[in-house]
């Protein structure tokens, strides 16, 4: 496929993402075609042209009329692009599905994959967790937030205090142990232009930097180019052969980098699990509920060091998820993952899980009065 292929697809797809952050329509109507269809966690499978899909926007923006998507990643790869894609806003105005506008800040990530024809949308498969949606507008419990230990608490303060001078901002700082972890910076920022990750190990009361690592975000990342797309692209084959399927933790170490990040919704600077025993506990939880978890892979999209996945899990509930008790019963649910590849090993996940899916298959009374 063409770079100018490329370029067109990319245009179009960021034209399409403008339109929903500038509340312009007709851009909507330009860039899908007749028979655009959508896969939504929360939605299924809908075959909604233009109109619906302005229809959806605009209903959302009703919502969150300062709502915006900044676009930190975009590849490409023939027909396909996949973005990486947070959501901001302040839920201030109508009711969304139901749910009563709490004048709360809102953010949550998504992970998409588009197909294109011809520089216009054809088909597009959105992924993000509901549940954190849900969360965030008050629909929904919110599981208590990870909390730092005594030395995990005096490492960041260490750390804010060592870095004060600098008058560095961050999206998000916390700490895994003798490790802080510093994203930014905060990306909810119109003007930022690149995300910067940096590892810091604390040794003797003073802190060393044990890892870095930044990219630029507008314009929007697009791999790195000196990268090679099919190496990336066996690594992330091999987590999910030996790993997600095969369930062997063995070999993770080969796989994943030792300082690698787990973003669970996709946000940018999220950093809910980190290192070879941050993703050992983030699977376990997975599989403590659903032991015989296995994954299908759809298909890829993959551009020099970022390759984004489209997948099935199924799995028999034996064990609890969440606040939901087993069940016996097989679940299946989807999401898109994006994944960063580094000196051959995986240094960072932003995932999107439809939990709610997850959650409705458990306990079916969940489902009622969020149907989309």
């Amino acid at each position: 496929m063409s770079d100018s292929v490329s370029e067109t697809n990319r245009a179009a797809a960021s034209r399409f993402i403008e339109a929903f952050n500038n509340d312009e329509w007709d851009t909507v109507r330009e860039v899908v075609t007749p028979g655009f269809v959508l896969h939504h966690p929360m939605g299924g499978t809908m075959q909604l042209g233009p109109e619906g899909m302005v229809e959806i926007w605009s209903h959302f923006k009703a919502a969150l009329p300062d709502s915006w998507h900044p676009i930190p990643i975009m590849i490409t790869e023939g027909d396909y692009l996949a973005n990486l894609l947070p959501t901001y806003g302040n839920f201030t105005g109508d009711p969304h599905q139901g749910i009563p506008p709490t004048n709360e800040w809102l953010e949550y990530g998504m992970v998409n994959i588009v197909h294109l024809e011809e520089g216009k949308l054809v088909e597009a498969w959105f992924g993000m967790d509901p549940v954190a949606e849900l969360q965030q507008m008050g629909a929904a419990p919110s599981p208590p937030r990870r909390q730092l230990n005594a030395t995990e608490a005096a490492n960041v303060e260490l750390f804010q205090q060592s870095m004060k001078a600098t008058g560095a901002e961050y999206d998000n700082l916390t700490a895994f142990g003798d490790m802080v972890v510093a994203l930014g910076p905060p990306q909810c920022a119109k003007e930022t232009s690149s995300r910067k990750t940096e590892i810091y190990r604390q040794a003797d009361g003073a802190l060393e930097l044990a890892y870095s690592h930044e990219f630029t975000t507008n314009p929007p990342f697009r791999g790195d180019p000196s990268a090679d797309t099919e190496l990336s692209r066996v690594v992330v084959n091999r987590l999910f052969e030996e790993v997600l399927v095969g369930h062997d933790m063995e070999g993770l170490s080969e796989i994943v980098s030792p300082h690698i990040l787990i973003h669970p919704t996709a946000m940018p600077c999220e950093a809910g699990f980190y290192g070879i025993e941050g993703i050992r506990h983030w699977l376990g939880e997975q599989w403590s509920a659903f032991p015989d978890l296995t994954i299908s892979n759809h298909f890829a999209v993959a551009q020099g060091d970022i390759v984004a996945v489209r997948w099935t899990a199924q799995g028999t509930s034996q064990g609890n998820f969440l606040m939901l008790t087993p069940t016996g019963e097989r679940v299946e649910f989807t999401g898109v993952s994006m994944y960063r590849v580094e000196e051959r090993k995986i240094a960072e996940i932003w995932e999107t899980r439809n939990t709610f899916g997850i959650m409705a298959q458990l306990n079916p009374e969940m489902a009622r009065g969020h149907d989309h």
